[in-house]
């Protein structure tokens, strides 16, 4: 049954939450499996095209990112202004941000295929990579305009409370990339054979189903589209709250990918077969993360509409909720992962320079990956009180004060064993920092709703 503003408002938080949940750990599953199907099929054609495919991670993750801040924003824009029942405004709201999140989402990929080849230069890609990674960069710069109407409006559907919908919509996607990958990549029956671009093609066929479907639920299903011209005050209105509250998400969601883009520059130093090890226990560890992103997509709009109609202790309370139950899964996801490594490590490669380094990965860095769940999560508090640039500071002192210095420290020490134990540390600082400064900005709203009641 449908999550409605009255189940978030004043429904049991536990009970709702789950509901809420439960659909999108099997959309973040899909998606997740998105990007690992591509690098199963990619691997299966050597380790260049592996290195080649894990040196776009960054890349591709930083402006995916930066779509999916926006969609943050407009979620938690949306949330509030339909908890006061304002649909006509909400639909504004809705219009107007898809429009901006798509122009600027299209003026980032155009800049990016201008510069494929000094970027990843800069990166420590070499002329056996950078050919493959130029055939499949300039085809999924080209396209990704068409994953920014699926991913903002799954977001605007989530402020409802709906995440049924957006589900169905994610794992959609994933679906029709898993089983176009091996046709368009190798050439199966009728297919012409595509290699590293047909992963790309096959990204793009998906995403431009989604972008169908998702217009279709906005504005069919939800009525959260309009077709009336805004005026000069209503965009500027929409665009610009959009700007004030997104630009700190998105430069904080793009700070990860950076990180990951940092990371792979400091193991690309120990050759090839070090990043390719490094790009694959990446996506194995990010399955991981499933609850974690999952917990975000529904806490933002919860949160935000408790907020919004004054009910910050019951905000709060389902915080705390969502930090026990997320670090008790990634913890227990570490220990999986752990004991798995040498098995699971197999699946993307067999050489054993690359089955090395993956293991290694698997073996440290997850551990950081429960106190970085801790950070995301946390980041959602701030988000949805509309005090996003805390989620930046946090992010900027999580990348450049600390995983990053002790990474570089440590692999110094003890070089790739080294380097992922530093990032775990830093993510451990990270998370104590996080849980602090989150717990002030709440006692301070807690106080104004005090004041406000008396």
């Amino acid at each position: 049954m449908r999550v409605t503003s009255e189940d978030i408002l004043h429904g049991p938080i536990k009970d709702t939450l789950v509901r809420m949940t439960g659909p999108m750990i099997l959309a973040i599953f899909s998606m997740m499996m998105f990007g690992a199907v591509d690098t199963f099929f990619i691997s299966l054609m050597g380790t260049d095209e592996l290195a080649a495919i894990s040196f776009t991670f960054p890349v591709t993750f930083t402006i995916m990112n930066l779509s999916i801040g926006l969609g943050i924003a407009t979620s938690v824009i949306l949330a509030q202004v339909i908890g006061r029942q304002q649909m006509q405004t909400a639909q504004r709201v809705c219009t107007d941000a898809l429009w901006f999140s798509t122009l600027i989402v299209v003026i980032v990929a155009g800049l990016g295929v201008l510069t494929i080849d000094p970027l990843f230069i800069a990166l420590g890609a070499t002329e056996n990579t950078l050919p493959f990674i130029h055939e499949y960069m300039v085809i999924w710069y080209l396209s990704v305009g068409l994953l920014v109407i699926p991913m903002t409006g799954n977001a605007a559907i989530r402020a409802t409370g709906d995440t049924k919908w957006p589900s169905i919509l994610m794992m959609s996607s994933g679906v029709v990339n898993a089983i176009l990958d091996p046709f368009l990549i190798f050439g199966i029956g009728p297919f012409p054979e595509l290699g590293v671009a047909g992963a790309a093609y096959a990204s793009a066929i998906s995403w431009a189903i989604g972008f169908v479907i998702a217009l279709w639920l906005l504005g069919h299903r939800e009525k959260l589209l309009t077709f009336k011209p805004p005026t000069a005050k209503e965009v500027k209105d929409t665009w610009g709250k959009v700007i004030r509250i997104g630009s700190p998400i998105s430069l904080a969601n793009m700070l990860t990918p950076i990180t990951i883009l940092f990371l792979t520059a400091l193991v690309a130093r120990y050759g090839e077969t070090a990043v390719a090890g490094f790009g694959a226990g990446g996506r194995i560890e990010a399955f991981a993360m499933i609850l974690a992103f999952a917990m975000t997509s529904t806490l933002s709009p919860f949160m935000a509409q408790n907020i919004g109609a004054g009910n910050v202790t019951r905000a709060r309370e389902a915080l705390n909720l969502s930090l026990k139950f997320v670090l008790l899964v990634q913890f227990v996801g570490y220990l999986v992962l752990a004991i798995s490594a040498p098995l699971v490590s197999r699946i993307f490669s067999a050489d054993p320079d690359v089955l090395l380094v993956a293991k290694q990965y698997l073996l440290i860095m997850p551990a950081g990956a429960a106190f970085y769940a801790i950070v995301i999560v946390i980041a959602t508090a701030f988000n949805a009180a509309h005090e996003s640039s805390k989620t930046l500071i946090v992010s900027l002192v999580r990348l450049f004060l600390l995983v990053l210095p002790c990474a570089y420290i440590g692999g110094l020490l003890a070089d790739i064993p080294g380097l992922f134990a530093g990032s775990v540390l830093g993510n451990v600082i990270a998370a104590v920092f996080a849980f602090w400064l989150v717990n002030k900005m709440l006692d301070r709203l807690e106080s104004q709703q005090v004041l406000e009641q008396d």
